[in-house]
């Protein structure tokens, strides 16, 4: 699968850049920019909410022919999947800023159609799936130096716990991941906070992170 979601990304956070404006998030300037965003959602029964936020220059293009696109490009992915794994939730534009809420089925739809390593599960299931789980994980809460290590054979021992392993193309900007539950331990990330993750874009390992 080719990355469906970079081409509604480019519609949706680039929009200004395509009508040869500049690059997304810099068709504002002043006080009046705003950050973009990135949000995904666990939810307990295994789908994945995302929430794309970001400036959008309404008058370089029509916002329902984008919602109609974006609809289309979902359709397409649950014609060939033969059922409704993707829904488009809300697209709105308000004040010069687009929201686009999209629900997928299960963190392999969103993996697909993102075009980039996204594994929500068991650390066991992970490891059925062959996921490199050789890695040093450091505890959140940590010690007094920070740096409380769980290592690979601990991971394991951990089987039921949930994991999180994302693999953000260098393309990509920072994606927020919230949980659900209280985050234990990562490596990789940039911030973390309770049951809230970030990844910073441009990175070229993979992120992991370990939650109740």
């Amino acid at each position: 699968m080719n990355r469906r979601i970079r081409r509604l990304c480019v519609l949706l956070l680039l929009a200004c850049s395509l009508a040869g404006c500049g690059e997304s998030g810099r068709g504002q300037k002043g006080a009046d920019a705003q950050v973009s965003s990135n949000i995904v959602e666990m939810k307990k029964d295994g789908m994945i909410t995302n929430t794309i936020e970001e400036d959008f220059a309404s008058e370089y293009y029509d916002e329902q022919s984008l919602k109609d696109f974006i609809v289309k490009e979902a359709g397409r992915y649950n014609g060939r999947a033969g059922e409704e794994c993707i829904t488009v939730k809300k697209l709105e534009v308000k004040k010069g800023r687009a929201k686009l809420t999209m629900e997928y089925r299960t963190a392999e739809d969103y993996s697909l159609f993102n075009g980039y390593p996204f594994f929500c599960g068991t650390i066991a299931e992970a490891y059925e799936k062959g996921y490199n789980l050789d890695v040093e994980l450091l505890d959140v809460e940590g010690t007094d130096d920070g740096q409380s290590a769980v290592t690979r054979e601990q991971l394991l021992e951990m089987g039921s716990r949930r994991i999180v392993i994302v693999q953000l193309p260098e393309t990509e900007g920072s994606l927020t991941v919230k949980t659900g539950g209280k985050i234990l331990y990562q490596a990789g990330t940039e911030s973390v906070k309770k049951d809230t993750a970030v990844i910073a874009g441009g990175g070229n390992t993979p992120v992991y992170i370990v939650f109740k």
